[in-house]
């Protein structure tokens, strides 16, 4: 699995990254994707990616993220959750890490893509890189307090449903105290 950070040459060209041919997926923010395939589409792109790694998975910042899996065919696309962000540092690396988790897991590619974002959601609400990366724990209190929502969309509590069996029947409620970063704050 394999992210790029911003091309400082401005060259933006893929023989830059020979080590891609050894990846299951590259996994590009949609302006990075659009760059390296020379498109005006972050969907076009993605499709471009798949002649250099077998799953191309484009993320497309508020409006979620977008995937081509070129072994099968299959194409999955979904919608970012809708959050107050406080800092993004560390937002690409933990879609990543739930995008490898729901691979590993063996989910299919659409509830790859929810869970990536999900878990990126969650950490942009938090200050803090590492600090912000959410466990089962977040997860499953963000679930249990959407859920429970009447006025919840039926079809956006269905695009997670997969996570109540995943879940543990207990869980932390709704907000979480997580750890806070200290470097870098001074008191007045």
């Amino acid at each position: 699995f394999a992210d790029v950070g911003w091309d400082d040459t401005g060259r933006w060209d893929l023989a830059t990254l020979p080590d891609l041919r050894h990846c299951e997926a590259f996994l590009p923010n949609a302006e990075e994707a659009m760059r390296y395939t020379r498109t005006s589409c972050p969907r076009a792109a993605a499709r471009a990616l798949t002649e250099h790694v077998p799953l191309a998975v484009v993320t497309l910042g508020a409006e979620g993220a977008y995937a081509v899996d070129r072994r099968t065919g299959e194409t999955a696309e979904v919608p970012a959750i809708e959050v107050e962000a406080l800092d993004p540092t560390g937002a690409g690396d933990v879609f990543v890490a739930g995008f490898v988790t729901g691979t590993l897991a063996g989910w299919p590619l659409a509830d790859r893509l929810a869970f990536a974002g999900l878990t990126a959601a969650l950490s942009v609400q938090e200050f803090g890189g590492s600090l912000s990366a959410p466990g089962w724990a977040e997860v499953g209190a963000w679930w249990r307090r959407v859920s429970e929502f009447d006025e919840q969309d039926p079809v956006a509590l269905r695009r997670y449903s997969f996570l109540e069996t995943l879940l543990p029947a207990q869980s932390r409620p709704w907000p979480l105290r997580r750890a806070v970063p200290t470097i870098g704050f001074r008191q007045a």
